[in-house]
Parts: C-alpha cells; structure tokens; sequence
C-alpha cells in the first residue's frame, strides 16, 4: 500500500506519546475503516481490493502533512498520528478526507468509478487517555461506534 506497517505504527505511536508526554503537547489518532470493503471483492475481485488499499495509502499520504504518519492497521484499516494537534483540528483533517475518498470514488479494474466511503474514529493524548493503548481503544471504539450509526462518519464525542 505504500505505507507503514502496523509493528512500525506501534513503535511510532508509543515515542509520539513520550514525546508528548515529556513536553506536554498534544497527540490525535485517527483510525479509518473503509466501509462494505468485502463488496468491492466480491463485485470485482481480490486484485481490485487491492487496488483500493493501494489507492487509498496514496489518497492518505497525499492528504496529509509530512510530520503525520500513516499506516496499515489491519484488513482495511488505517491510522493517522497526528503530532501536536488538537482532536479538533484532527476531526477537520480527516473529515475532510473522508469527503474527498467519498467524491473521488475509486475505479477498479478499469470499470466506471465505484462510490468507497469511510468511517472514522479520533481521540487524543493525553487530554483523554494516559497511554497509547488506551489512545487506541479510545479511537477504535469510536471508529464502531461511526459504523454502527450509519457509516461515512467521523467520530469523537
């Protein structure tokens, strides 16, 4: 996908916390699912799956500041550290995103473009959570709760 892995993630989310900690600034996560994602298997194969999550990682990469970082979560999942940054300002960043994934639209396999929607879940550090996997929880927890109320959303309470 063109991005980072999941081990470099949490080794990068847990020196982004110290950082923050130490001279107390502020963090924001973002984790990012793409909606129906098993549709677009089944409808136009594994390889246009794939060409989802590779365009995606490009989408992300493009979309944000070079102090962010991106990375492959799981499946279809992506996160979002977001240094010295307020939830606020976060929430604006991805949502914009989501908003440009969602005009955009994605086209596999050289077919008509196919709508791809993504839900979202933000929380920060250490304003709302004391440790990185508690920072995590805190995001996945929104991320459900944004697919469970319709999805296309960005959640953070």
């Amino acid at each position: 996908t063109g991005v980072h892995t999941r081990k470099i993630f949490d080794e990068k989310l847990a020196q982004e916390c110290a950082h923050t900690s130490r001279y107390k600034l502020l963090l924001s996560l973002a984790i990012m699912d793409i909606d129906h994602f098993k549709l677009v298997n089944d409808n136009y194969g594994h390889q246009a799956g794939d060409g989802l999550l590779v365009w995606l990682g490009r989408l992300l990469k493009q979309s944000v500041r070079e102090v962010d970082f991106v990375a492959r979560y799981g499946g279809e999942e992506f996160v979002l550290i977001f240094p010295e940054t307020s939830k606020k300002d976060a929430v604006n960043i991805v949502d914009s995103i989501r908003s440009k994934i969602e005009i955009q639209g994605f086209t596999p396999n050289g077919s008509a473009p196919v709508r791809v929607t993504v839900s979202i879940g933000v929380a920060s550090f250490p304003d709302e959570t004391t440790s990185p996997h508690q920072l995590i929880r805190a995001a996945d927890e929104r991320l459900y709760l944004a697919k469970g109320t319709g999805r296309n959303r960005v959640v953070s309470y």
